[in-house]
């Protein structure tokens, strides 16, 4: 086989790869919606199939911030369903790359711009704007878990975010870090 029928067929099979990337990536965002949904409009139905088995499953039933999620859920009355939004889906994918090309973590883009300006300038987002940033987790329901549970972040704003009823809108996103493997960006915002 000649060099150049070598490298078309390489071409080729990179590029047959490409749409079944694009729809594993979107298959995880839509399950990240999901399960953000679930707790938000079924906190008590979330607490007994979803957290329950999984922090027994994850040996963190002692886990104080655990504890507190519980506790949370139980009380915790229904909020609506967040929108899927497209102008913060692409802010929170700029930022996820951002992040995961440039080895940083946070809120504050590489350049220093704060996550409040990003939603306000780039999404036109209104009212209340929130953002949440989770590294290392592939799965969708350890991103989601990660960030309920959100361990060792005394204000749990992580949390408060998933769960705060006057967010309505919401975009997501999951890229590759170059430390981590993989960064989940959520941006929320009231309205635009």
């Amino acid at each position: 086989m000649r060099t150049s029928s070598v490298v078309k067929l390489a071409l080729f099979f990179l590029c047959s790869l490409l749409p079944h990337q694009a729809l594993l990536a979107q298959s995880k965002i839509d399950e990240v919606l999901a399960l953000l949904n679930e707790v938000r409009t079924q906190p008590q139905l979330f607490l007994d199939n979803r957290l329950t088995p999984y922090l027994e499953q994850n040996g963190l039933q002692e886990n104080t911030y655990a504890k507190s999620l519980v506790e949370d859920l139980k009380t915790r009355k229904p909020a609506d369903s967040l929108k899927l939004s497209p102008a913060l889906n692409a802010v929170a994918k700029l930022h996820a790359v951002d992040m995961g090309m440039k080895n940083k973590v946070g809120h504050n883009s590489s350049d220093g711009t704060t996550f409040d300006k990003r939603l306000r300038l780039r999404a036109k987002a209104k009212g209340a704007v929130a953002e949440n940033c989770d590294y290392g987790n592939a799965k969708p329901l350890d991103i989601v878990m990660s960030l309920l549970i959100d361990d060792g972040i005394e204000n749990l704003g992580h949390r408060k975010n998933i769960l705060e009823p006057r967010l309505r809108f919401v975009g997501i996103a999951i890229e590759p870090h170059k430390k981590y493997g993989t960064n989940c960006v959520m941006d929320f915002a009231e309205g635009f």
